[in-house]
């Protein structure tokens, strides 16, 4: 453990929490600490375990919290949510862009919110993110009104501006993509190839990631994401690549989440997904692979089920794991221990609303356990460590995810004092198994409250909560004027179940 009196870094003041439980970092693993707790001075901590005994010129002490390392959203989409909204109906009778539109399309989509309500969606986002827990979030291809057709004009950097605002860390990019995915009347999908889409999307990130990259303290990152496997091409792949690594910028990159994506790249260069970006280069630690569910041996791939999860281990490549958005349409990743097991770093990713990285975690749990067929894995401490360790591993910060002296003061505090929790035997298990984001009661990043009593101090929740209905409406009536049958949410959302119920 840390030296219980440790040299300050400042004459700034000292802040002394201290819970019914710390999860402590040992190196190793976080191990529970009884009535533990946290020093941090300047951004750091100072020391982490049983007993400080150093200066304290604040002290809070709280038996009913669990004080744990700021999670990390590896995978998310900031903004309201289009996609949260349609549930029970086949992924073919969703929104979806025509062939006309994105063939008529320029090359940087046409603003299909206003400039106010961009900015609200990206913030009415982001505090969710926040108030459950996760103080580092990763936006992945952009807050866009509608994320999967590519940003809308200034939406990253408003949200550089929001970040700031509300006080979290956050890694930004503007995704781009060589060809643009549409649907057919009779539902089949296509790809329109557009190739100086791509490379012009990559001149813009990049000189987003000049900009804008440690912003605010350095709690504004910046990556890279090339939208999806199936929509990049090789050239595209090589040169975000030389880009990356020219810049010393990480990349996240959708692969293996769908079926039809299988299908295409099969069909095109006799590979699954993991398998295509393994024969261009395109894997390793500075890559993370989102969702990574349809690798090979997997019932909709088949194959050898050990060969794709090889290619990423071997790689050093981590996977974003986002339960959530599969779990809603009947799919799941086979089977989170696998991956694991086969040493490869797993961080968790909230894809869509709610955002909840907590109920998340508990998702991950559950659906691992039913696709092992196993009681015992994974484990309450697996998925906590991968929202953790796991995400901050992706992320190649050390700094982040763990509760140790020189760490980042990125600190959630957990109210396990709840009844629904009743007795705690141990507060990782308490967690997974019973709690959810609403249980969070403080938050700091950089040693900065940022959330008290369950709601943020740096937003207006009444104001962002009331002008959510109307920017879902108007993301609504955008995608429904883009679809090839021009759809909307009361005819999508009345599935032929609730039709006959209605008969």
């Amino acid at each position: 453990m840390n030296d219980p009196t440790p040299a300050p870094i400042s004459d700034s003041p000292i802040t002394l929490l201290r819970g019914g439980w710390l999860a402590a970092w040992d190196g190793q693993q976080h191990q529970i600490i009884p009535r533990g707790g946290i020093a941090f001075q300047d951004k750091r901590i100072l020391y982490a375990g049983p007993h400080y005994e150093g200066r304290a010129d604040v002290e809070i002490d709280n038996p009913g919290w669990f004080l744990c390392p700021g999670f990390i959203n590896l995978h998310g989409h900031i903004g309201v949510e289009l996609m949260a909204a349609v549930v029970d109906v086949p992924p073919t009778a969703r929104f979806a862009p025509s062939l006309e539109f994105v063939r008529e399309s320029p090359l940087f989509l046409p603003r299909s919110l206003t400039r106010a309500e961009q900015q609200q969606s990206a913030e009415f986002s982001l505090v969710q993110m926040v108030k459950c827990g996760a103080t580092t979030i990763v936006d992945v291809v952009g807050s866009g009104p509608i994320w999967w057709l590519g940003n809308a004009p200034d939406d990253e950097e408003m949200l550089v501006d929001t970040v700031g605002k509300i006080g979290c860390r956050a890694y930004l990019a503007l995704g781009f993509r060589s060809a643009r995915v549409y649907q057919n009347a009779d539902h089949s999908w296509g790809w329109y190839e557009v190739p100086e889409l791509g490379m012009e999307g990559l001149r813009v990130a990049r000189e987003f990631a000049r900009r804008y990259r440690g912003s605010y303290d350095g709690r504004v990152q910046v990556l890279l994401t090339p939208h999806a496997v199936d929509i990049s091409s090789p050239a595209l792949l090589q040169a975000t690549l030389d880009a990356a690594r020219s810049d010393d910028l990480l990349i996240q990159i959708h692969a293996a989440q769908y079926p039809f994506e299988n299908q295409y790249v099969r069909a095109h260069y006799d590979d699954t997904p993991i398998g295509y970006l393994h024969r261009f280069g395109f894997l390793g630690p500075d890559i993370t692979l989102g969702h990574c569910v349809f690798t090979s041996g997997h019932p909709a791939v088949g194959g050898d089920p050990d060969r794709d999860l090889n290619l990423i281990a071997e790689s050093g490549s981590s996977v974003a794991h986002s339960p959530l958005t599969f779990a809603r349409v009947g799919e799941a990743l086979h089977t989170l221990p696998r991956y694991l097991d086969h040493g490869i770093n797993v961080g968790i990713g909230c894809d869509i609303w709610p955002a909840d990285i907590i109920a998340e975690m508990r998702l991950a749990w559950f659906m691992g356990k039913l696709m092992g067929e196993q009681a015992e894995r994974p484990t309450c401490r697996e998925v906590f460590h991968a929202a953790t360790v796991g995400s901050a591993n992706a992320l190649q910060r050390p700094d982040l995810g763990r509760l140790t002296q020189g760490a980042r003061a990125d600190i959630v505090c957990i109210d396990l004092a709840r009844y629904h929790f009743g007795p705690v035997l141990d507060p990782i298990r308490s967690l997974v198994t019973c709690g959810t984001g609403q249980d969070v009661d403080t938050v700091f990043v950089d040693g900065q409250k940022i959330v008290q009593g369950g709601r943020v101090l740096n937003a207006d929740e009444e104001q962002l909560h009331a002008a959510a209905p109307g920017i879902l409406q108007s993301m609504a009536h955008a995608a429904s004027a883009r679809d090839p049958l021009h759809r909307n949410l009361e005819t999508i959302l009345s599935t032929p179940a609730d039709e006959r119920r209605a008969e």
